[in-house]
């Protein structure tokens, strides 16, 4: 019986994971019609049958899904314009400098040719 149990959640979990079920939305409700459409019909609590069932019941309009283009994230508030105070100073390049070192000690290289 416990391993029946874990098997049936595990389909679930599974169900619920797979980015071919991303528009199903995680509501009693949609898992309610999940599971009466798997008794109607005397299917098996698998993650192939929940997708049948997605699919038909997705069909028939019975679930509530995102819509396309859309996902399940959590509303935000509006990102507040920046004031002029908020920006950062402008950065200005300094002008790059070659040092070069012999036994820890700094040498001039002014002047150096390149070989």
């Amino acid at each position: 019986m416990e391993n029946e149990e874990q098997e049936h959640y595990k389909a679930l979990e599974e169900f619920a994971a797979d980015t071919q079920n991303i528009r199903f939305v995680e509501s009693r409700d949609n898992w309610r019609e999940l599971m009466d459409f798997l008794r109607e019909h005397d299917l098996e609590t698998t993650a192939q049958n929940l997708r049948f069932a997605f699919l038909s019941l997705s069909e028939d309009g019975v679930l509530d899904l995102l819509p396309l283009g859309h996902l399940a994230l959590p509303q935000q508030p509006e990102a507040l314009e920046p004031k002029p105070a908020d920006q950062p100073a402008l950065m200005v390049p300094v002008r790059a400098r070659t040092f070069a070192y012999r036994n820890g000690a700094a040498i001039n290289i002014e002047g150096a040719k390149r070989l």
